[in-house]
């Protein structure tokens, strides 16, 4: 895969800052292309863990659609945005990722959703077990298995 440099460099984070960014975050945008090349980008809830994103949605729709056509996707992650209007501009600290996506089974969709629980519902432990119980056979997962990542940083000159 070859990604072009990032323009604006001095900007740009770490890989640890990035990893960071995909820890704390909660909700980005999916990226997906459909069989006509349409873009769809989606916005979701996920948890990054060991190196990849889980997340979980209906099992059929545009999104899966997508994915069972062309594997290939990007995903945004923004935790930080403050408008600075009187410059034109924004503050922000965000993540790209570039990787491949498709759905998981058996024991790896339960601990994906497990991770997702205690991620998005910390206080909702109990609950979210008796959730997977019931719900997880109606549920999809998708992984994301990052390929390549970025992080950007804009922090207003004080």
């Amino acid at each position: 895969m070859s990604i072009p440099a990032m323009r604006r460099n001095a900007r740009q984070l770490s890989s640890d800052q990035t990893i960071e960014i995909l820890e704390q975050g909660t909700f980005g945008v999916l990226s997906t292309v459909d069989m006509e090349g349409q873009p769809y980008g989606v916005p979701l809830n996920y948890v990054f863990h060991q190196g990849v994103i889980y997340f979980h949605c209906a099992k059929d729709g545009y999104k899966l659609m997508n994915l069972s056509q062309n594997s290939r996707v990007s995903f945004c992650v923004v935790v930080q945005s403050t408008l600075l209007p009187e410059q034109f501009s924004t503050d922000y600290v965000s993540a790209i990722v570039f990787g491949t996506a498709r759905q998981i089974k058996g024991q790896e969709k339960v601990d994906a959703l497990r991770l997702l629980i205690r991620h998005l519902a910390p206080n909702q432990i109990d609950q979210g077990e008796d959730t997977i119980s019931t719900q997880a056979e109606h549920t999809a997962v998708v992984k994301i298995v990052i390929d390549h990542l970025s992080g950007k940083s804009r922090k207003q000159e004080k």
